[in-house]
This record gives C-alpha cells, sequence and structure tokens, in this order.
C-alpha cells in the first residue's frame, strides 16, 4: 500500500466516523446529558423501577420535543438541501403546510426535524 493509499483509507474511516457522530447527533439533540449517556440496567425488563423509568423517560422525551427551535430544524434542513435533498425538503415543508420553514407551526418541528433526519 502506497502513502497516498493509506492517507486516503485514513481519511475514508474518517468520513465515515463523521456520518456516524452526525446520526448520534441528530439523535441526541435536546436531549439532557444524563438522559443520553444513561446505559441500560441490568434489571430485569417487567420490573417496576424499569416502568418508571421508562415513564420518566417518555416524558423527558416529550418535553424535549417542545424545546426544538427552528434553529435547531432549519440545521438539518440544510444539511439535507445540503446533500441534494433538495426537493424531498420541500415537499416535507408542504406536508406540514408550509412553503418555508418560518411558516411551520413551532408545535411541530420536533416531528418536522425528525423526518428530515430520515430523508435519503
Amino acid at each position: 500500500m502506497t502513502p497516498i493509499e493509506a492517507i486516503n483509507n485514513v481519511a475514508k474511516a474518517y468520513q465515515d466516523l463523521a456520518v456516524v457522530l452526525f446520526a448520534v447527533a441528530d439523535k441526541t439533540v435536546g436531549v439532557p446529558a444524563g438522559q443520553a449517556m444513561k446505559v441500560d440496567s441490568e434489571e430485569a425488563p417487567g420490573s417496576k423501577e424499569n416502568k418508571t423509568e421508562e415513564k420518566q423517560a417518555a416524558k423527558d422525551t416529550k418535553s424535549v420535543k417542545k424545546n426544538i427551535t427552528i434553529e435547531q430544524v432549519r440545521a438539518v434542513m440544510a444539511e439535507k438541501s445540503q446533500a441534494g435533498l433538495t426537493f424531498k425538503v420541500k415537499e416535507l415543508l408542504e406536508k406540514y403546510g408550509a412553503n418555508k420553514l418560518s411558516a411551520v407551526n413551532p408545535d411541530d418541528y420536533a416531528d418536522l426535524m425528525e423526518e428530515a433526519a430520515q430523508l435519503k
């Protein structure tokens, strides 16, 4: 393997890592660090404590959805548009009854951002 091939392999590995890190970042936007770092417990899945934790996590997720800002949505939409998905981004906006992001209902930001992140 030549030095250039080795450098290209390392660059490709860094690109792959960046894709993974962006996916993780998209999934954890607005999630409190303590919850994002939470490791599955070793308790039985049916235990009372796990059910309580699941209910709390669901409440936290709902509150996080309410805290999504237009800037966060805009960042995801811009990334997808720059990746050549401009037509799909526009279709997604139209799905939410808007021709531009500022016309989208703020209550829909979390759902819109989630759907935008799924675009391929």
